[in-house]
């Protein structure tokens, strides 16, 4: 008798723990339809915020960055404020201003689905330099940005894409 009772509870036991894992994971593949719908839309409607949470430099390791550094892209309109880790070619006399920031409308910016990801191929034109991104996003919301410039080695960034904060 005492058998057959502990086999039962085992038996119910094992039971629920398959059903609750299956449901986990038909809650997860929810969540990320959920999301790749909402990247698609931020890409649609060209008002995303890429947040850089590691930089990573020519020639260096990576670098994870404490303080929120952004790329803002709405519609044509590009706002830089990333940190700059490596060899800089030309640099203004007297200037000690750092970083990548620059508030411009682009030049061009193209915007390319491959396979699963989004790409969108940007190109800034400032009074000091000439900038070529590369942002890629996965259906997942994370991103990498790649940074070439005319005046400095080039960078990469990893992060996230999230929508951007309107600033009224």
């Amino acid at each position: 008798m005492k058998t057959i009772l502990l086999s039962m509870v085992i038996l119910l036991t094992a039971n629920s723990l398959a059903y609750s894992q299956e449901t986990r994971r038909e809650q997860r593949k929810i969540r990320e339809k959920e999301r790749a719908e909402e990247i698609t839309k931020l890409i649609a409607e060209r008002d995303l915020r890429f947040i850089a949470q590691f930089a990573y430099p020519m020639g260096g390791s990576s670098i994870f960055l404490t303080s929120e550094y952004t790329l803002d892209i709405e519609e044509n309109k590009v706002t830089s404020f990333l940190p700059y880790f490596g060899r800089a070619y030309y640099v203004e006399y007297g200037s000690r201003e750092g970083g990548i920031k620059f508030s411009e409308e682009a030049a061009s910016i193209e915007w390319k689905k491959e396979k699963r990801d989004y790409a969108a191929i940007i190109e800034v034109k400032t009074q000091k330099d000439n900038y070529r991104l590369r942002l890629t996003i996965t259906s997942s919301g994370f991103a990498t940005l790649d940074v070439n410039s005319n005046n400095r080695q080039s960078i990469r960034f990893s992060g996230i894409v999230v929508k951007r904060k309107s600033e009224k």
